[in-house]
């Protein structure tokens, strides 16, 4: 009864930890929108969505790379033309994905321009 009993809080905090990590990346992306950063395309209607799981790819996409990826049933993708950095392109872009993504897009696009430069990010 006692080992049942623990097992069940253990699984509730495994649940706590994921919501408390959640939370602190939709935070911290939203304060990391650039004030040239805009959603230019958002579709919600191409199919349902995983939020969760496109919350983690977002959140595993902010490696050093330029390259796109396939995860929670999308295709992502990050560009540039004369952009600073891949990670400076999802700090801009972040905090506009995780709106998107709340309010169930299946595919989006956010860019950002800073100067000449131009990054663009988000999944299909």
């Amino acid at each position: 009864m006692h080992f049942t009993k623990l097992i069940i809080v253990a699984q509730l905090l495994e649940i706590m930890k994921f919501t408390a990590a959640f939370a602190a990346l939709a935070a911290f992306a939203v304060t990391q929108v650039s004030a040239n950063a805009s959603i230019v395309r958002q579709f919600n209607a191409l199919g349902a969505t995983d939020q969760g799981a496109l919350h983690a790819c977002l959140n595993s996409y902010r490696t050093d790379n330029w390259d796109g990826k396939d995860c929670g049933g999308r295709g992502w993708f990050k560009g540039t033309h004369n952009y600073k950095n891949p990670q400076n392109c999802y700090d801009a872009c972040a905090g506009l994905l995780v709106t998107a993504i709340d309010q169930g897009a299946s595919d989006v696009e956010c860019d950002d321009v800073e100067g000449g430069a131009r990054c663009w990010m988000g999944f299909h």
